[in-house]
């Protein structure tokens, strides 16, 4: 007889302490627990909606504080005293502050983080110019990946078209050469099968070897544009490193930052960064910029074109707006980006004891910035779950610097082809298939998005 093990001897068999209490605080009730299970696959708007009828800033079970309201969230973004930690998942080694300590300030890591996120928050302005001159070429990609599909075949979304696609934009930002293509998007698959779940130990391991020659590549990419650079961001970035060209000196870049931010907060400070930057960027803040802008680059914008289709085909109205002006895409990516954002949540530690929204909020306590809950506030967004292309009322998307605005930089731009190309070449559009969603709340988005043209209508 075989043994088909139930939920919850699955869980209890690998379960660590932390994520055994998780389980049961899920299980009795508690909204955000059940969001931060790791194989979550529920309605993620339904908990959002749960926890901000009891109040805007939430206070789970877990410990964990859940900022919800558009203001309040934006107010922890632009508060220095909430720091960024770099992921969910914390470097292995490295152990989060508890409640009632305050984060060692100066720390060597933290310190390697924050010159990485200035590195990406430079990065971020440059993707765009980077791309540019090579967006023809971008086009001509996506409208041959749709060749096969322009016959009435079946393919899915994201290994077919998304995932090759971003690579190809990576591809011509990067400037990588012919005779590494090949192999690059060989490691950009690698990456984008490293998501949605905990990899086998083979996959960690080809995840690491992926990871070690990408950056090889990458260092032997940057030596080649000290010499003969080009237009692409890796250029760029060595620019501003040399100093050669002012319009890309890291000083003037994050002044302009700083004072966009100061418009948007005039009443929120600063972002955290320190007053003066480094006047250049090393080797080893491009290549963590390259690496960011690949690994969670690529995740993001994949994430975006099955986020964007997926709303299109619920809201045919809005299809059919998009086919016959195309030209909204990139209006189609914004919107995207606030009614199902692939970045659902990040998360904040508190420097020191602050009040917020009538809660003492102890040094080293976590703080999840919902923000895709942000995004959905009645009280900032008319008709905020209804998907919009032509939305124009409303505040800004809350903007995050460093990690997060690089990988969103992609994700605009190539949610924009993406889209523009689906609308012009393939008008006619269906589901042809259960759609499956990747496993975990803090990024939102499809492992399996089967879709077929001409057959109907999406949306039917």
């Amino acid at each position: 007889m075989s043994y088909h093990p139930t939920g919850t001897a699955r869980f209890q068999a690998g379960a660590s302490p932390n994520r055994l209490w998780l389980w049961l605080l899920a299980r009795t009730g508690d909204p955000l627990a059940r969001l931060l299970e790791p194989g979550f696959c529920g309605d993620a708007y339904g908990l959002y909606e749960q926890m901000r009828a009891q109040e805007p800033v939430y206070r789970s079970r877990t410990g964990m504080l859940a900022v919800l309201s558009y203001d309040r969230c934006s107010r922890v973004l632009h508060d220095p005293r909430f720091l960024a930690w770099g992921s969910f998942a914390r470097p292995a080694g490295r152990r989060a502050p508890t409640p009632g300590e305050t984060p060692a300030a100066a720390s060597p890591f933290e310190a390697r983080m924050q010159e990485n996120d200035h590195a990406c928050t430079i990065a971020a302005s440059l993707v765009k110019p980077a791309l540019q001159p090579s967006v023809s070429r971008v086009e001509v990609t996506a409208h041959n990946l749709l060749s096969r599909a322009a016959d009435g075949d079946a393919f899915d979304l994201i290994d077919d078209f998304a995932l090759p696609l971003v690579t190809a934009c990576l591809s011509e930002v990067l400037g990588i050469p012919h005779g590494d293509s090949a192999r690059f998007a060989d490691l950009c698959a690698v990456m984008g099968r490293s998501v949605g779940g905990r990899p086998s130990a083979r996959q960690a391991e080809e995840l690491h070897d992926a990871n070690e020659d990408l950056e090889a590549l990458l260092i032997r990419l940057q030596r080649e544009r000290r010499k003969h650079p080009g237009g692409d961001l890796i250029s760029r970035l060595t620019a501003a490193r040399r100093g050669r060209t002012p319009e890309h000196d890291p000083d003037r870049l994050l002044g302009h930052v700083r004072q966009w931010e100061r418009r948007e907060n005039p009443d929120a400070g600063t972002t955290g960064w320190p007053s003066t930057a480094p006047a250049r960027l090393n080797l080893e803040e491009i290549i963590e910029a390259c690496k960011e802008l690949i690994v969670s680059g690529l995740d993001i914008a994949v994430n975006l074109i099955g986020n964007a289709v997926a709303a299109l085909a619920a809201y045919p109205d809005q299809w059919q707006m998009l086919k016959a002006a195309p030209q909204l895409a990139d209006k189609a990516a914004e919107e995207t980006l606030r009614f199902d954002p692939p970045r659902q949540f990040i998360l904040r530690i508190a420097s020191e004891r602050i009040e917020l929204a009538g809660h003492t909020v102890p040094s080293g306590s976590r703080v999840l910035v919902m923000l895709a809950a942000a995004h959905r506030d009645p009280d900032q967004f008319p008709d905020p779950a209804r998907f919009d292309i032509t939305r124009t009322s409303g505040p800004r998307h809350l903007a995050v610097s460093g990690a997060m605005g690089l990988e969103s930089s992609l994700a605009r731009l190539t949610g924009e082809i993406a889209l523009r190309t689906l609308a012009s070449r393939l008008p006619e559009l269906r589901m042809a298939g259960q759609a499956v969603r990747r496993p975990g709340g803090a990024v939102r988005g499809f492992i399996q998005l089967p879709l077929r043209a001409w057959a109907a209508p999406m949306g039917c």
